[in-house]
């Protein structure tokens, strides 16, 4: 499954990709709207996600123009602006979902997850299935013949792709496309060497059919799945004298074995996840004084009532990424607190003498609460844990 992120705020943007990396999703990350407008215009993306405020093109005008072209991506908008008006209008803009910056990441993923469902590319069932081939996308766990496979995680996402789409070709581009995000493409002969590798891993499993069938000139698809066998007299026979099925020790290793791999590939994702985002927390936490001195540098302005037009909309842009950040990390209150600056920069430049004093005490209450123990909680922690 391949995302769009379009986040200008350089730390919840590289929060929210590494939450959905961790979750096998491939995601695109660009800062402007104009260009998340073209890469969603030119490319097939799973689903979008928007913040809306953003430069040289706000995320509800890219959500009309998309819509407005015809796109039927899923578009979720992710943003601090959650009051009632601002959801109406991103609805009505043609936003399928709303959700606040400062959600947890389960509920995030679970939006994704229902989105996905809606549009058609996740089915009903949570278990996508060839034959005696499952595929469980919520344990991440792939099983034959109810035995465990491990599976590397590229093989993983390849499988799934072609199980979610069983009756299309699908180009080598297209594979890439779907599995890659843009910095990290690969050339084509990546996912012939990837094909093959998964072909080989099934087979070491004791898969004799082959699931994907490759069309020359074309691309690869998924075959029809094998009608399954019927029991014979003699497999019927082929029980304990409890009525259990015959497994030998080197069955039961295999399997204990391969389920520990699978466990342990899991877990080391998650922590590379949980990671990741602990070391961008530490970086946006180190960038709050130089962000706080952006707006109290525009408060002396507005004292001196020099405050100008375009430096009003710097503080008023900063204001916006403090507060999806501060959100994002889970600091709910100085989020507030950073949003109601934001409401107060878009006041008119003829209220500035009235607007003065209300945004230095802001100022003073968003320094007081930063200033208090942080009760820290990475946002990808409480999802991380049940997967």
């Amino acid at each position: 499954m391949k995302i769009l992120l379009v986040e200008d705020d350089e730390y919840t943007s590289q929060v929210l990709s590494a939450t959905l990396s961790a979750h096998r999703y491939a995601v695109d990350t660009v800062t402007d709207g104009s260009v998340g407008l073209e890469l969603a215009t030119r490319w097939n993306y799973d689903l979008i996600l928007l913040d809306v405020l953003l430069p040289t093109l706000n995320g509800i005008e890219v959500c009309r123009r998309l819509r407005a072209q015809g796109c039927q991506t899923p578009i979720l908008i992710l943003t601090t602006k959650d009051s009632n008006d601002d959801v109406v209008t991103g609805l009505d803009a043609g936003a399928d979902d709303y959700l606040a910056k400062s959600c947890e990441s389960s509920q995030l993923l679970a939006r994704v997850r229902a989105l996905l469902r809606r549009s058609g590319m996740a089915p009903p069932s949570p278990v996508l299935s060839w034959g005696p081939l499952c595929l469980d996308p919520a344990l991440a766990q792939v099983t034959y013949n109810q035995q465990s496979i491990s599976l590397r995680p590229k093989e993983y996402s390849l499988l799934e792709l072609f199980l979610r789409h069983p009756q299309r070709i699908l180009s080598r581009s297209a594979i890439i496309d779907h599995m890659w995000p843009m910095e990290e493409t690969p050339v084509e002969g990546a996912v012939t060497n990837l094909i093959k590798d998964l072909r080989q891993r099934l087979k070491s499993a004791g898969m004799t059919a082959d699931l994907i069938e490759t069309v020359y000139g074309l691309g690869y698809r998924l075959k029809t799945a094998p009608v399954p066998e019927e029991k014979t007299e003699e497999k019927t026979e082929e029980k304990t004298e409890l009525g259990q099925a015959a497994t030998s020790p080197r069955e039961n290793q295999r399997e204990m074995s391969s389920l520990a791999e699978i466990n342990f590939l899991a877990e080391m994702r998650q922590q590379r996840g949980k990671t990741a985002i602990q070391q961008i927390a530490e970086r946006f936490y180190g960038s709050l004084e130089q962000r706080l001195a952006v707006l109290e540098a525009t408060a002396l302005l507005f004292h001196a009532d020099g405050c100008n037009l375009q430096q009003q909309k710097v503080a008023r842009t900063e204001a916006h990424k403090l507060a999806g950040g501060l959100g994002t990390f889970g600091c709910s209150k100085a989020s507030d607190i950073a949003r109601a600056i934001e409401r107060l920069l878009e006041t008119r430049l003829s209220q500035q003498a009235r607007v003065a004093d209300r945004f230095s005490q802001l100022l003073v209450e968003l320094r007081q609460e930063l200033g208090q123990p942080q009760t820290y909680q990475p946002i990808a922690d409480s999802a991380m844990a049940g997967k």
